[in-house]
C-alpha cells in the first residue's frame, strides 16, 4: 500500500512566512552593520592594535543591536524622531573617531588674529549641520570666570586610557594601552593639567573618579554622575574638560607625526571634539547647545596655534553627544595617542594651559 502525505495549505503559507521573517531580519542586520561600520574593518584590519580596534567595533555591533530602534529607524526614516538615549553608542565614538574616516573643509574666521582653521567632521554627519557649522564663527564674547570655588571641572570618562610603553616609565596593561594605575594613564595628564592651570590662577577641581571599571562602553553613563554630582556641590563650575587619549589614527603610523617640537622636546598634539547629540540612529532626548561648545574649541584650537603653531589639530565635530549637554562651555580634549608617550602627553598641558589662560578672562 502507498502512503501519500498531504501537506496543508495552511503549512506552507506558516513556513513561507517564516522563512520571509527570517530573511528580513537578516536583510536588515546585515544593512545595518553595513551602513554603520563601512570603512571601519578594512581600516582596522591596515592600522596596528587591531585587537583593540577589534574590540571597540566588536562592542559596538553589539550596542547598536542590542536596541531594536536602530534596526526599525534605518529601515524606516521616519523614525528618526525617537531617541535612542544610550551614552554607550557615544562612548566607542570616541575610540574609533578617526578610523571611521573623516571629512575636512577649510574655514577662515575674520574674527580671529591667527592660523586658518580647519574643521572635521564625521563621514556620517547629516547635511544640514555640516551647512551649519560652516557658517559659525567665533563670535562668542569673553569667557568670564567670577565668583569663589573651583570654575574648571577636569574629568576622564575612559580613566584607563594609557599611552606608548616608555621603558624608562613602563606600566601593566589591563588591554592594549589600557592599565587600571591611573597614574600611568590620561588621569595623570589631566593631574598636570590641573596643577598648570592653578599656577596660573584658574580655580580647578580634577575628578579622579574612574568611571571605565573594565566597561569603558558605559563609561559615559557613570561619568555623567560624576559630573551632576560635582555640580551639585559647587555652583561655580563654569567649564568642563573630558579629557581623553586619541585612539590609533590610521595613516599615523611614525611617532613622529603626533608631536611638535617645543624649546627642543617632543610635546603630544591635541585636538577637541565636539557633539551635536543629533545621534548616528535617531538621536538624544536632551541635546547639547553644541553650537556655544563649538565656538570655544574653535577659539581655543585657534590660540593653541597662534602661540604653538601646529599643536592643536582641527575641531572634530561628531554626531554624539559626549555628556556636553551639561554646559555652553563643555569640550571633550584629546591629547596624544597610543605613539606618544604619557611624558609627551604631559607636557602638552603646559602649552594647553596657557591657551586657556589667556582666553579666559
Amino acid at each position: 500500500m502507498v502512503h501519500i502525505r498531504v501537506i496543508r495549505a495552511k503549512a506552507i503559507v506558516y513556513y513561507l512566512l517564516l522563512a520571509m521573517v527570517i530573511g528580513l531580519v537578516a536583510f536588515f542586520a546585515y544593512h545595518l552593520i553595513a551602513r554603520v561600520y563601512k570603512g571601519n574593518l578594512s581600516a582596522m584590519l591596515k592600522d596596528k592594535g587591531p585587537i583593540e580596534e577589534g574590540r571597540q567595533l566588536y562592542l559596538r555591533v553589539l550596542d547598536e543591536l542590542n536596541d531594536p530602534r536602530n534596526i526599525l529607524t534605518y529601515q524606516m526614516p521616519f523614525l528618526s524622531g525617537i531617541s535612542a538615549e544610550k551614552e554607550s553608542v557615544e562612548e566607542t565614538a570616541v575610540e574609533t573617531s578617526v578610523s571611521r574616516g573623516e571629512s575636512i573643509q577649510r574655514q577662515t574666521d575674520p574674527n580671529i588674529d591667527g592660523p586658518e582653521v580647519f574643521l572635521k567632521h564625521d563621514p556620517d554627519m547629516s547635511e544640514e549641520i555640516k551647512i551649519e557649522i560652516s557658517k559659525i564663527k567665533d563670535d562668542l564674547g569673553p569667557i568670564t570666570l567670577t565668583g569663589e570655588g573651583p570654575q574648571v571641572l577636569i574629568y576622564h570618562t575612559h580613566s584607563r586610557e594609557a599611552y606608548r610603553q616608555d621603558p624608562k616609565n613602563p606600566y601593566k596593561e589591563v588591554e592594549a594601552f589600557r592599565s587600571d594605575d591611573l597614574n600611568h594613564t590620561v588621569v595623570s595628564v589631566g593631574e598636570e593639567l590641573a596643577r598648570q592651570l592653578q599656577a596660573r590662577g584658574i580655580p580647578v577641581l580634577h575628578d579622579r573618579t574612574e568611571h571605565e571599571q573594565g566597561d569603558h562602553s558605559t563609561a559615559y553613563q557613570r561619568s555623567l554622575e560624576t559630573i551632576k554630582k560635582r555640580m551639585a556641590e559647587y555652583k561655580s563650575l563654569q567649564i568642563f574638560i573630558d579629557l581623553h587619549r586619541n585612539a590609533y589614527q590610521p595613516g599615523a603610523k611614525n611617532p613622529d607625526d603626533e608631536v611638535v617640537i617645543i624649546d627642543g622636546q617632543r610635546v603630544a598634539k591635541l585636538f577637541v571634539v565636539i557633539g551635536t547629540g543629533e545621534g548616528y540612529v535617531g538621536g538624544f532626548l536632551e541635546k547639547p547647545n553644541w553650537k556655544e561648545n563649538y565656538k570655544f574649541a574653535l577659539r581655543l584650537t585657534n590660540k593653541l596655534n597662534e602661540l604653538y603653531p601646529g599643536i592643536a589639530k582641527p575641531v572634530y565635530v561628531k554626531p554624539s553627544r559626549y555628556n556636553q549637554h551639561v554646559s555652553t562651555k563643555a569640550i571633550l580634549i584629546e591629547i596624544g595617542s597610543n605613539l606618544t608617550t604619557l611624558e609627551e602627553a604631559k607636557r602638552t598641558t603646559k602649552y594647553l594651559a596657557e591657551a586657556l589662560s589667556q582666553i579666559i578672562e
